[in-house]
């Protein structure tokens, strides 16, 4: 029997005797709207386009012990080529498919799970959200609004089962996963990963930890038919650290890798930096304002646009290169109406193209190199970005506004490829 099909059975078996249970559903939804100039605009001309991104995410509670989750993802095309009121072409993404069995056991809580898509990828702060309640303690640069996982580093993703032990006497939880999907390595072929996670929430520390192992199921050696072939392990790991006062001074952290070939005999056996996740961000509070200066280096899998040309909508709303710095400084202890109004601005310094380890400059020279500054008379390799947001509640959600204008593209093309306007709505159902 194949994986997909056992959790698809395990899944209708577990749901079976809970038909007629007394039910509970909670959820989570956002749409976002991008207003910028058609990249292929004549130059000096502000051609308008209008992109949508929207998730809903649901958990539907079918008793104490058993729980079942969706999360569903929406990009359009732009919607002024074909007229607000016609159809748009979209790609439509079932990000998430799962249910979960909670059964306390010898002072320990278990929790069981079948899923198919993303579930509770290394570096999201889902997992520590669902395992200890939690409110979310990523970046507000790593906001996406495609799901409620964010970035993530690497992704348990494909066709599989989890099983995970909560201690009750101690804010630990371990788990282990199993899980099949496909091109993820070099060759496409199908892939067996097998993972373990640790995780801990303390008052001034907190980790989330994963590591684990993806063996490609070959059926080709040489050109022939085999029965199985595993000739290459691929590792990936990651991290998520949060140390400090979440309403004072604190440090935030990921880290990790995609896939780095293990092979005999090899000299691919190495990391390569476009598959290196590092985000390091400090955060000051002082009592009318938070400050956060954050250094970041994406995987080029992060930063990819989607897969059709005419919806080149990316997970990333401040990042679109791989290599910066954001600094953030904002508040949200306006009150206006007894509502906390959050207001506040980045300012973003980015090398495209570039990656952790181009940063070896040893002189003034290489550095005018890397920046592309080394002639007056060329566009520079660098972005400086500057992006106002302001978010407000409304009803029992939150309107978030934000302007953002690329500062060199102003200075290289002109005003009309350099700004964007987003506006966007997430609320809870």
């Amino acid at each position: 029997m194949k994986l997909r099909q056992f959790v698809t059975y395990t899944i209708l078996f577990l749901l079976a005797p809970l038909a007629f249970s007394e039910v509970f559903f909670s959820g989570y939804a956002g749409m976002k709207g991008d207003i910028y100039s058609d990249p292929g605009a004549e130059e000096g001309e502000f051609d308008p386009m209008l992109q949508i991104q929207s998730y809903f995410a649901g958990q539907l509670n079918l008793s104490k012990s058993f729980l079942v989750r969706g999360e569903f993802s929406l990009q359009s095309e732009d919607i002024f080529a074909s007229g607000v009121f016609n159809d748009t072409q979209a790609l439509f993404c079932i990000n998430e498919l799962s249910a979960t069995y909670i059964k306390p056991f010898l002072g320990n809580t278990q929790y069981i799970s079948g899923f198919f898509g993303t579930f509770e990828p290394i570096g999201s702060d889902i997992f520590l959200q669902r395992q200890f309640g939690i409110k979310p303690l990523t970046s507000l640069i790593t906001e996406s609004w495609l799901g409620l996982k964010g970035s993530y580093i690497y992704p348990f993703y494909g066709a599989g089962a989890s099983y995970v032990v909560h201690f009750d006497k101690a804010p630990v939880a371990s788990g282990l996963y199993i899980y099949k999907n496909h091109a993820s390595n070099d060759d496409e072929d199908d892939q067996l990963n097998f993972d373990w996670r640790f995780a801990t929430v303390n008052s001034l520390f907190t980790l989330d930890f994963a590591t684990g192992l993806g063996a490609p199921l070959s059926k080709k050696y040489e050109d022939n038919d085999v029965i199985l072939l595993i000739d290459t392990l691929y590792l990936h790991s990651g991290m998520e650290l949060f140390i400090g006062d979440r309403y004072g001074q604190s440090l935030f952290m990921q880290a990790g890798f995609e896939q780095v070939p293990l092979k005999s005999n090899s000299e691919e056996n190495k990391l390569k930096d476009s598959d290196t996740y590092l985000l390091v961000e400090s955060r000051l509070t002082a009592t009318d304002c938070k400050f956060h200066l954050t250094f970041f280096n994406f995987p080029d899998s992060l930063l990819e646009e989607s897969s059709v040309p005419e919806i080149p909508n990316k997970k990333l709303i401040f990042v679109e290169d791989s290599l910066g710095l954001n600094i953030a400084l904002f508040t949200d202890n306006l009150s206006v109406n007894n509502k906390n109004i959050q207001f506040g601005f980045h300012t973003t310094f980015s090398l495209p193209g570039k990656h952790l380890f181009d940063l070896k400059v040893k002189s003034l020279a290489e550095l005018k190199e890397l920046l592309g500054t080394e002639d007056d008379d060329t566009e520079n390799d660098y972005n400086v970005k500057v992006s106002p947001f302001l978010t407000v509640p409304v009803m029992s959600g939150t309107l978030h506004l934000m302007f953002q204008a690329n500062i060199t593209d102003i200075k290289d093309n002109g005003w009309e490829q350099a700004v964007k306007l987003n506006i966007g709505y997430k609320a809870q159902i």
